[in-house]
């Protein structure tokens, strides 16, 4: 298990580094867990404050950790799929504005 700073207003992740995360620690800005999993991407956790954990970004069928390659595509296809409603959406305005 990995220690890492998670930023306390948003559960981001703050640093790794321990002087650094101590330093954000005694001025409340981020708390320590020590039980964060190894080789993730740091943009793929946050804290969940509700539950005291370590929320992981990509996960597989099963319940296991995606790779952080397959991760990186999921992420993108998940945007592209956003992107594409998002202009979709705008068309109907448009169709809709024009009669």
């Amino acid at each position: 298990m990995a220690t890492i700073y998670f930023k306390t207003g948003t559960g981001e992740p703050f640093t790794r580094n321990a002087v650094t995360g101590e330093d954000g620690v005694a001025k409340g800005h981020c708390i320590k867990v020590d039980d964060a999993p190894d080789n993730i991407a740091d943009w793929r956790m946050t804290y969940n404050f509700s539950t005291n954990s370590v929320d992981v970004y990509a996960k597989n069928a099963d319940n296991s950790l995606k790779t952080d390659a397959e991760a990186t595509q999921q992420q993108l296809d998940d945007e592209a799929k956003i992107v594409e409603q998002v202009k979709a959406a705008e068309a109907q305005k448009i169709a809709d504005m024009a009669g």
